[in-house]
């Protein structure tokens, strides 16, 4: 059933590649890329191809040096790597190999014009289909409570970072996420605004602009390299935004990890669309009935979240 061989501190690697592998969109993302074999995303395609075209198990030696060598530096071997911050260097250097360089108009005639242009100048006038796919925006609103005038900013995330720091018992995904939107009071601090050209108080609100066709979200458990909050979280099964059915986002995998920063594991529980969950744990592979998990998973260690539309 596809499982990956550990090579020494791997796990987070096969866990994020059974992620990427069991998420169609994601999946065919990596497959219909056009990319020279020996790059990264050629050496992740040929291991997305051989796990679910050709239904083999892999000990992944030659990708293994391929990611070290792309990382050097930046990952060790043997070392554990956290499965977030994987997800961003997958997602970049994907990216970076995939990308085209676009136009966009710089003559600003309505707010949607200007968030593209603001998107388009952080991602450097580059787009990748696994861009289109899983990069959403923020529009951050500040409004100054003195005179009530607002400011507003655009942010683009491949993953929204939710705490779970003082929540109560039976908090769901949802609930994190509605949480993330709420408004701020907030004390004067640095913040000016541009119409008293003073420091006040002010309101600080988050709300999703754009929302990608995948949607990532991560828990923020380490408080530090020692800590971890270990709280049970309910993963709901699917989440729907502004309650419109285009919006519905279905569960795809959950990257679980126990353990700590110093010496923890990771495994990938990803919905097989065929009525079953795959718990994959490296090379060892657990299958579970949908009926087992027909309710809202509720659990201690699910870390990175995927929903896809």
């Amino acid at each position: 059933m596809e499982g990956i061989n550990n090579l020494g501190g791997t796990c987070a690697i096969n866990s994020l590649i059974q992620i990427i592998c069991r998420c169609e969109k994601l999946r065919n993302v990596i497959l219909n890329a056009n990319v020279p074999n020996e790059s990264f995303t050629g050496e992740l395609k040929e291991i997305i191809d051989l796990m679910y075209n050709q239904h083999k198990s892999l000990n992944p030696v030659k990708f293994i040096n391929c990611f070290y060598n792309t990382f050097n530096g930046i990952f060790n071997r043997y070392e554990q790597i956290d499965i977030n911050e994987l997800w961003f260097y997958f997602y970049e250097k994907i990216s970076e190999d995939t990308g085209t360089t676009i136009a966009v108009s710089k003559n600003i005639r309505n707010i949607q014009e200007e968030h593209d242009l603001k998107i388009a100048m952080f991602n450097n006038y580059k787009e990748s289909e696994l861009m289109k796919l899983a990069q959403g925006s923020f529009i951050n609103i500040i409004q100054c409570c003195n005179c009530t005038c607002k400011s507003y900013s655009f942010e683009p995330f491949i993953n929204i970072t939710l705490d779970i720091n003082n929540i109560e018992p039976n908090t769901s995904i949802a609930q994190l996420i509605l949480n993330y939107m709420k408004e701020e009071q907030r004390e004067k601090d640095d913040w000016k605004c541009d119409k008293c050209n003073n420091n006040h108080n002010y309101i600080k609100t988050c709300k999703i602009w754009k929302i990608p066709k995948i949607l990532i979200v991560s828990l923020n458990r380490f408080k530090d390299i020692n800590n971890k909050n270990n709280a049970e979280i309910i993963i709901n099964n699917e989440i729907i935004f502004n309650n419109n059915e285009e919006y519905k986002f279905i569960l795809q995998s959950i990257g679980l990890h126990s353990g700590n920063l110093l010496g923890g594991h990771y495994t990938a529980l990803c919905n097989m669309k065929d009525g079953n969950y795959h718990l994959y744990n490296d090379d060892a592979i657990i299958t579970y009935k949908e009926e087992v998990l027909k309710n809202n998973i509720k659990d201690s260690a699910a870390y990175l979240i995927v929903y896809g539309s």
